[in-house]
C-alpha cells in the first residue's frame, strides 16, 4: 500500500505541475483481436470465442527519455459491433461493497470475466501493472457493469445497448483518475470465463506487478459463455469505435476505429449456415366468442442453445406472421384511439419513447439470458404514414435497456386478413418475447365470425439467415357455427301528424348482430304519400354527388353509421345530399360519410342511391349501390345504418291514414335476402279540411258550333293544407258529346306504345303545379287502350321541369258513356301528392276527342251545360258540386263571361261535403 500510495502522490504532483500538452490529445492505436484456444482469429458466426482484446495507446510526448501522455484521459466509449454480445450472467457478479470495502479491494474469482494490462508513467520509468476485470453487480439502470482496481484506483465500465436502433453493446468507462498516467491499456475478456485456461490469470495468480505467476487458480463455477460472436455473415467487416475525452476539456473527443485484427485479418464472421435457430409462435384469442371484439396474445419462443463449446442461437432477425382469414382489425378499438408519432416514438433517439396513453393497444414482456429479469414495456399504434396505414411500436424497458421495435401490419385489401411484418430485429437473444394486445369492447382484434379452428402461419428468419415456419392453431366454441341474416329496420316520421311538414323528419335505421351475415344493399319502399319537397333545395350534380362534394343546399339530411364487433362499435356521422338523376331514377342520395377513425383517416365514403318514383301512386322507393365492406384492408363490418331526413320542411306525411308500411329489402354480402318492415300511419287525417275546386271551360271563337269539335278545360285549385285528392270524377253535360271516330279503341295507342311515349296522336295537354317541386309538371294527354274496357283510358303523361326533367307520373282516367250518353271520367288512382293547381286541356281538330252537340252559344245550350263533380279525399272526405261550365267564343261574350262566372261562383258556393 506505501508503494500505490508513493505513485499516486508522485502522479498527483505531476498531474498539477507537468506542462500540458493537451492540443495533442489522441489516440495512437486502437486494435483488437477475437482469438480462438489455439490462437487463430475465432471467426465462425455464433461461436463463443477464447477471448477478445483491445489495446488502446494514447498520444504521448517524451519527457527524461520517458512517454508521458499528452493529457489524462478522463472517458473512454467503446461501442462494438452489433450482434457481438456479452452475457454478464455467465459468471456470479461481485456486489459493490465487496470490491470498495474489503481489506483487499478484490472481489471473488468466481466473478472474474477477464484481465487488463496498463502502461502507466508520470515522471517515472514507464512500468506495466495488471489487473483482474470483474463481473459486478451493477447499479439501477445499468444492464451490467464490470470494474478493475488500478493500484487501488477503482475502474469501472459500464455495458450499455446502444438505443440508436442497432442494439450494439456500448462499454462507457467513466471519470478514469488522474492519479496515473495511462499511456497504453489492453483489456481482454474471456469467452468461457471457467475454462481452466484462463486459470492462470485468475485471482492470485495474476499480480499487480508480475502478471501471471505461472500457478493455475482454478474456479469452482459451472462453465457458461460470456461472450458470443455475431450470426450475421452479410455484414461485411464489423467495426469497433473508440471515443475518449481528457479531464482538461471534455469537448475534445479522440477517435479510433478498426475493422481488421492486428494481423490484418478482417473481422468478420463465417459459415452461418451451421448456426442453430429454432423457433415457433403461438397465437390465441382472450376470448373463444365468435365475432367478438378479443385479446390476443402472441409468444415468441426461441430455445436458447448455452452450450458453452457450441454455437449459440442465432437471434431472430425477421418475422412474418399471417393471421388466419377472419381475425380481423376492429374499428370499436377507434374511440378514443391516437397514434403515436415517429418523433414520439424516437426509434433512433436515445431514450424512452413518449407515445401517449391512448396510443396503447397491449403490453409485452421479453425474457433474454443477458438479463436477471424480463424487459417489461408497451404496444403501442402508430400514426399511418402513405402506404403504412396500421403501424405497431414495440418498446421494452428495463435494467438501464430500451428496446424499441417498428412493426407493420398488412391487411389484404380484398380480405382483410392480417400480416405482421417486424424486420431487422436487435441482434440480441431472447428466450420469448409476450405481446398481448388488450381485449374488451374496445380491442384491436375481433375474432372470426364463426365457430372453429383457425391456424396462425409465421415465418422467423434469423440473422444467419436461416428461416422456420410456425403453425400455430386456436378453437373459436363460442357463438354461431354459422351466420344468419335476420337484419332489424326501425322508421318512421317523428310526428305522424296527417299532411305534417313543418319541424318534420323521417327516420330509417337498419342493424344486425354479430352473428349476421354483412350489410351489401337495401331496397327501401317508401309509404304513398310520404313525400320529399325539393322546392327548397339545389340538386347536387352528378360529379359532386359522386365525389362527395355537394353543398349546403343540396343536404337533406345526416347518417350515423356505427362500424365494428362487440356492444361498442365505433359511430361514424355522416350527411346525407339529394342529387338528380341516377342509374335510370330522377333523382338520388349521395350519403357522405368521412371515415376518420382515432388516428386513420380513410378518405371519404360515398354510397350511392337512386330514388325512383312511382308514376302511377308517386311511391318513393330507394336503391343503394352497395354498402362498402372494407376499406384499405379494414373492414368496416358495419352494424348500423341510421338516416335521419332532418332538413326543415323537406318530408311530407301522407293525407290518408290508411295502415301501411315502411318496407325494406336487404341483402348481404353472401347473397342473403332478408324482407322487413315497418308499420306506419298517420293520424288526425279528419282534422284535415278538403275544399276542391274546379272550373270548365269549353269552345273558343271557331268551335262552338254544333258538331264541331270543342276545346274542353279543366282546372282544378286545392288551398295549402288540404287533403290530397284520391278520385276525382267529372260527369260532361248532354251538350257535349265524345267523337267516337277519336275513342275508337283501334286508334288509340297501346300501353306499350304510351311507355315507350311513341304514341302517334295526343288529345290534350295537362299541367299540374305541386309545392314539392319548383318548377310545374307538363305534360300530352292521350288515349291509351285497355284490355277490359271498351273506350280507351285518358293517359295524362306529366313530366318534370328544371331539376326535375326526368320525373314522369302518369294519371289515368277511366271513360265511360252510360245509357244517358254522358261523358263519364274517373280518376280514380290519383296519388297522394299535394297538387295545388291541376289543368287538362283537350284540343280541337281532327284528334280531338269531344264536340258540341248543338250551338253552345244558345241559351239553351247554356242552360243544360252543367257537369256534375265528385270528389273523393285520401282522407275519405268526399265533396260533390253541379258545375255550371264556362262557354267561351259566343258574341257578347264579356256580359256572357261575367254572368256564367256569376252563376258558377254560385255553384262552388253550392258544393256539398259528405
Amino acid at each position: 500500500m506505501s508503494a500505490c500510495l508513493a505513485i499516486a502522490i508522485v502522479s498527483l504532483a505531476a498531474a498539477v505541475c507537468a506542462p500540458s500538452a493537451l492540443a495533442d490529445f489522441g489516440v495512437q492505436e486502437f486494435s483488437g483481436e477475437v482469438l480462438n484456444r489455439d490462437g487463430t482469429p475465432a471467426t465462425q458466426a455464433g461461436a463463443h470465442p477464447f477471448s477478445a482484446s483491445t489495446t488502446i495507446k494514447f498520444n504521448s510526448h517524451d519527457v527524461n527519455g520517458q512517454p508521458v501522455p499528452d493529457a489524462d484521459v478522463r472517458d473512454i466509449t467503446v461501442d462494438l459491433p452489433a450482434g457481438f454480445i456479452g452475457n454478464p450472467n455467465a459468471t456470479p457478479k461481485c456486489p459493490q461493497q465487496e470490491l470498495y470495502t474489503s481489506d483487499q479491494l478484490d472481489c471473488s474469482p468466481a466473478t472474474q470475466v477477464g484481465w487488463a494490462q496498463f502502461g502507466l508513467t508520470d515522471y517515472l520509468p514507464l512500468f506495466n501493472i495488471y489487473s483482474k476485470v470483474y463481473s459486478m453487480e451493477p447499479p439501477e439502470g445499468v444492464p451490467a457493469q464490470f470494474a478493475m482496481n488500478l493500484t487501488g484506483l477503482i475502474v469501472v465500465l459500464n455495458a450499455q445497448v446502444r438505443d440508436d436502433g442497432t442494439y450494439g453493446l456500448t462499454i462507457n468507462v467513466p471519470n478514469i483518475s488522474q492519479l496515473v498516467g495511462i499511456v497504453e491499456t489492453r483489456l481482454t475478456f474471456w469467452g468461457v470465463p471457467a475454462d481452466r485456461a484462463h486459470d492462470e490469470y485468475r485471482g492470485i495468480c495474476l499480480t499487480t506487478n508480475i502478471g501471471p505467476i505461472g500457478i493455475q487458480c482454478p474456479t469452482d463455477v459451472p462453465r457458461r459463455a460470456f461472450l458470443t460472436n455475431p450470426s450475421n455473415c452479410d455484414a461485411g467487416p464489423l467495426t469497433t469505435s473508440l471515443r475518449a475525452s481528457p479531464w482538461a476539456d471534455r469537448s475534445i473527443v479522440a477517435r479510433g476505429s478498426f475493422d481488421h485484427d492486428v494481423r490484418g485479418n478482417a473481422m468478420e464472421v463465417e459459415n452461418c449456415d451451421v448456426v442453430p435457430f429454432e423457433a415457433s409462435l403461438d397465437a390465441r384469442p382472450v376470448s373463444q366468442v365468435a365475432g367478438a371484439p378479443s385479446g390476443y396474445v402472441f409468444d415468441v419462443n426461441i430455445p436458447q442453445d448455452d452450450n458453452p463449446d457450441g454455437l449459440a442461437t442465432a437471434p431472430m432477425k425477421k418475422a412474418v406472421v399471417k393471421l388466419p382469414e377472419g381475425v380481423r382489425v376492429s374499428p370499436s378499438a377507434a374511440g378514443g384511439l391516437e397514434g403515436c408519432a415517429d418523433e414520439e416514438f424516437r426509434l433512433r433517439s436515445a431514450g424512452d419513447a413518449r407515445c401517449s396513453d391512448g396510443s396503447k393497444v397491449g403490453t409485452l414482456r421479453i425474457d433474454t439470458p443477458l438479463l436477471s429479469r424480463p424487459l417489461d414495456g408497451s404496444i403501442y399504434l402508430g400514426r399511418p404514414l402513405p402506404g403504412q396505414l396500421l403501424r405497431i411500436f414495440l418498446v421494452a424497458r428495463g435494467q438501464g435497456v430500451t428496446v424499441k421495435i417498428p412493426g407493420s401490419v398488412n391487411p389484404d385489401p380484398n380480405t382483410g386478413q392480417l400480416s405482421a411484418i417486424f424486420d431487422n430485429n436487435p441482434q440480441l437473444p431472447f428466450s420469448n418475447l409476450h405481446l398481448e394486445f388488450k381485449g374488451g369492447p374496445r380491442a384491436s382484434l375481433s375474432n372470426p365470425p364463426v365457430q372453429g379452428t383457425y391456424t396462425t402461419v409465421t415465418e422467423l428468419t434469423s440473422w444467419s439467415g436461416k428461416t422456420v415456419t410456425s403453425n400455430s392453431t386456436f378453437n373459436i366454441t363460442q357463438g354461431p357455427r354459422s351466420l344468419v341474416f335476420a337484419p332489424k329496420l326501425t322508421a318512421g316520421s317523428t310526428d305522424s301528424k296527417a299532411g305534417k311538414s313543418t319541424g318534420l323528419s323521417f327516420k330509417l335505421g337498419f342493424s344486425r348482430t354479430d352473428g349476421d351475415e354483412e350489410f351489401n344493399g337495401l331496397t327501401v319502399n317508401m309509404p304513398k304519400g310520404l313525400l320529399a319537397r325539393l322546392a327548397g333545395r339545389t340538386l347536387c350534380s352528378e360529379a359532386q354527388a359522386a365525389a362527395g362534394t355537394c353543398g349546403e343546399g343540396s343536404r337533406v339530411g345526416s347518417v350515423t353509421t356505427a362500424a365494428g364487433a362487440g356492444t361498442n362499435p365505433f359511430a361514424l356521422p355522416g350527411r346525407v345530399y339529394i342529387g338528380g338523376p341516377y342509374k335510370g331514377a330522377p333523382f338520388g342520395l349521395s350519403i357522405v360519410v368521412p371515415a376518420v377513425a382515432g388516428p386513420f383517416d380513410l378518405g371519404t365514403v360515398v354510397v350511392r342511391a337512386a330514388i325512383h318514383v312511382d308514376p302511377i301512386t308517386t311511391e318513393l322507393r330507394i336503391v343503394s349501390d352497395p354498402l362498402p365492406r372494407i376499406l384499405e384492408g379494414i373492414p368496416l363490418q358495419i352494424r348500423l345504418v341510421d338516416v335521419s331526413i332532418d332538413q326543415p320542411n323537406f318530408m311530407i306525411n301522407p293525407t290518408s291514414c290508411a295502415v301501411m308500411n315502411v318496407a325494406a329489402q336487404l341483402s348481404s354480402t353472401l347473397g342473403k335476402i332478408a324482407n322487413v318492415a315497418n308499420r306506419f300511419r298517420a293520424t288526425d287525417c279528419a282534422l284535415l279540411p278538403f275544399r276542391p275546386r274546379m272550373r270548365l271551360t269549353v269552345g273558343d271563337r271557331t268551335h262552338t258550333r254544333g258538331g264541331d269539335s270543342t276545346p274542353v278545360s279543366a282546372t282544378l285549385n286545392m288551398p295549402v293544407g288540404n287533403a290530397n285528392n284520391r278520385a276525382v270524377q267529372v260527369i260532361l253535360p248532354k251538350t257535349l258529346a265524345a267523337r267516337l271516330e277519336v275513342l275508337n279503341v283501334r286508334k288509340a295507342c297501346t300501353f306499350e306504345q304510351f311507355k315507350a311515349e311513341r304514341c302517334p296522336i295526343n288529345v290534350g295537354s295537362a299541367v299540374a303545379v305541386t309545392p314539392v317541386l319548383r318548377d310545374p309538371l307538363k305534360g300530352s294527354v292521350y288515349l291509351v287502350r285497355h284490355p277490359a274496357r271498351r273506350l280507351p283510358d285518358v293517359m295524362v303523361a306529366l313530366k318534370g321541369q328544371g331539376d326535375a326533367k326526368a320525373l314522369s307520373i302518369d294519371v289515368t282516367g277511366k271513360v265511360t258513356i252510360p245509357r244517358d250518353l254522358r261523358i263519364r271520367t274517373t280518376f280514380d288512382t290519383v296519388p297522394d301528392a299535394p297538387i295545388t293547381m291541376f289543368r287538362l286541356n283537350f284540343r280541337t281538330g281532327r284528334n280531338a276527342p269531344i264536340a258540341a252537340v248543338d250551338n253552345l252559344c244558345t241559351a239553351r245550350a247554356r242552360r243544360e251545360s252543367i257537369a256534375e263533380l265528385a270528389f273523393v279525399a285520401q282522407s275519405g272526405k268526399r265533396a260533390s258540386a253541379r258545375q255550371r261550365i264556362n262557354i267561351a267564343g259566343c258574341r257578347g261574350t264579356s256580359s256572357g263571361r261575367r254572368a256564367a262566372g256569376r252563376r258558377g261562383r254560385r255553384s262552388e258556393a253550392s258544393n256539398r261535403a259528405r
